[in-house]
């Protein structure tokens, strides 16, 4: 991790991994959530970073979890997903085209990725979203369409996971949609605003602990199970993803079962050009870097033990 962030230009602080947990000071629900010991310890970890966020009064923050990737462009699609939130952060917007609009991106005062007071969560590492429809009345129907995005793989190549063929479906290759958040799930990266923290803090960490973390994020985000709705923009295809390294399969989680199988090539779905697969070409200063996903080349399947 620290490798990647200094190879790609990112700062980056580490917050402890939390391994105990004293399971009788758990806010209300955790009993019937029943969740396992790197479940709680996942949430509980997330909570930390709230509070440090809240204890500190940063105005808003990237939260990673520890095994993501992103692209070596990271900076410039940062720069693309602000003027998209702006966009959207306006009141009373529908969707969008972003060749027709970027220059209309409104200004920020007091954040590039539209006003602080304004979101909570900006949801851009996920294993899985839905695009809200105009018969979803759960969120905002608004959307950012940017086209020709060449980080995008081809459709082909994109693995949705748990969330929705939209993208796929209605809209050519390269692209790429700035939304509301809609039933995401994962919690792999996320910027959080003070205020975000804050309530995030209050219905996570002391009102109810109804599910794992990134299912509660999903219920805040959605306006689902009781919680009142908050201000969440996602992206598709996600700008963090897992990644996958050489090594056996059971190392991928802690939470989850990923099987006793050995992983014999390291990938990480949907990112075209991978921090963590081009580590040697950045370190040693060459540019043909490594990309699993060329246009035009049959779907990339590490299960076939696939080396391009």
């Amino acid at each position: 991790m620290s490798l990647a962030a200094s190879l790609t230009g990112l700062q980056i602080e580490y917050v402890d991994g939390v391994t105990e947990i004293e399971e009788r000071l758990l806010p209300p629900g955790a009993e019937k959530a029943k969740l396992g010991n790197g479940a709680l310890g996942a949430w509980r970890a997330h909570m930390n970073v709230a509070r440090l966020i809240v204890e500190q009064n940063i105005t808003s923050a990237l939260v990673l979890e520890g095994d993501v990737d992103w692209d070596l462009r990271i900076k410039s699609q940062m720069q693309s997903f602000a003027k998209a939130s702006r966009l959207l952060l306006q009141p009373g917007k529908g969707d969008y085209n972003f060749d027709a609009t970027i220059d209309a991106a409104p200004q920020s005062t007091t954040s590039p990725y539209g006003n602080i007071d304004l979101w909570d969560v900006l949801w851009l590492g996920h294993c899985g979203s839905r695009l809200p429809k105009g018969d979803d009345s759960k969120v905002q129907h608004g959307r950012v369409v940017i086209p020709h995005d060449e980080t995008v793989p081809e459709a082909q190549h994109i693995d949705f996971e748990f969330g929705g063929n939209e993208l796929k479906d209605d809209y050519p290759d390269h692209t790429r949609i700035v939304s509301w958040s809609r039933a995401n799930v994962c919690t792999l990266a996320y910027g959080i605003s003070q205020g975000g923290a804050q309530r995030y803090l209050f219905q996570l960490g002391i009102s109810r602990l109804n599910s794992a973390t990134d299912l509660m994020f999903q219920q805040m985000c959605d306006g689902s199970e009781g919680r009142p709705r908050h201000n969440c923009l996602s992206v598709q295809p996600q700008l963090f993803q897992h990644h996958r390294a050489i090594g056996h399969k059971s190392a991928f989680s802690g939470i989850s079962d990923h099987g006793d199988g050995y992983n014999k090539v390291a990938f990480t779905k949907n990112v075209r050009w991978s921090t963590r697969l081009n580590f040697e070409k950045l370190a040693y200063g060459k540019t043909d870097y490594v990309d699993l996903f060329r246009d035009g080349e049959p779907r990339f399947d590490p299960e076939a033990d696939l080396k391009r």
